[in-house]
C-alpha cells in the first residue's frame, strides 16, 4: 500500500492518501480547529481502514473552499463530513447553512456528522431540527463510526 502525505498551508488542508479507492473506503472531511482532536479522529478512522482521503479544515470557511475544489476535481467529494460546532471565523451551524445553499452536485450523498465537545442539550436539539442525523461527542470512537457506516453505507467494518 502506497502512502502519500501532501500539505497545503494556503488552505490548512492535509491530504492523506492510502491508495486506490474501493467501495468500502470513504473520502472524509474533518472540520475542527482543534489539531489534537483532528489527530485523534484521523487515527481512529485510519485504524478502521475506512479512509481513502482525509482532508482537514480549521473552520467552516476553509471547508467551503475545499468543497469548491471538488468541482474542478482537485480533490474528491467527501462521503462523510465530521463537523465541530464551535470554531472561529465560521462555526459548524454557519457552515451547515452555507453547505445547504451550495450548488454542489450530489451533495445529498454526503453524510454530515456533528463531532463536538459541547455538552449543551440545545446543540443536540438544534442539530436534530436541522436534519443532522448523527451527533457524536469527542473523542470519536470506533463504535460510533462503525454504527454510522452500517446505517449509511450498509458496510460492515471489522
Amino acid at each position: 500500500m502506497r502512502l502519500e502525505f501532501l500539505c497545503s498551508y494556503r488552505q490548512s488542508s492535509y491530504l492523506y492518501k492510502t491508495g486506490k479507492m474501493n467501495n468500502m473506503k470513504k473520502n472524509i472531511l474533518l472540520i475542527d480547529d482543534d489539531k489534537i482532536f483532528n489527530f485523534l479522529s484521523e487515527k481512529t478512522i485510519m485504524s478502521l481502514g475506512l479512509a481513502n482521503e482525509i482532508h482537514f479544515a480549521s473552520n467552516g470557511q476553509q471547508a467551503l473552499e475545499l468543497l469548491e475544489l471538488t468541482r474542478s476535481g482537485e480533490i474528491q467529494k467527501p462521503d462523510i463530513i465530521f463537523l465541530d460546532l464551535n470554531m472561529p471565523i465560521m462555526n459548524g451551524y454557519e457552515f451547515f447553512e452555507a453547505f445547504l445553499a451550495m450548488d454542489l452536485p450530489d451533495k445529498h450523498l454526503i453524510t454530515i456528522v456533528i463531532l463536538t465537545s459541547s455538552a449543551d442539550p440545545n446543540d443536540l436539539k438544534k442539530a436534530k431540527s436541522l436534519g443532522i442525523k448523527y451527533y457524536f461527542n469527542k473523542p470519536l470512537s470506533q463504535e460510533e463510526i462503525k454504527k454510522m457506516i452500517v446505517q449509511e453505507f450498509a458496510l460492515q467494518l471489522n
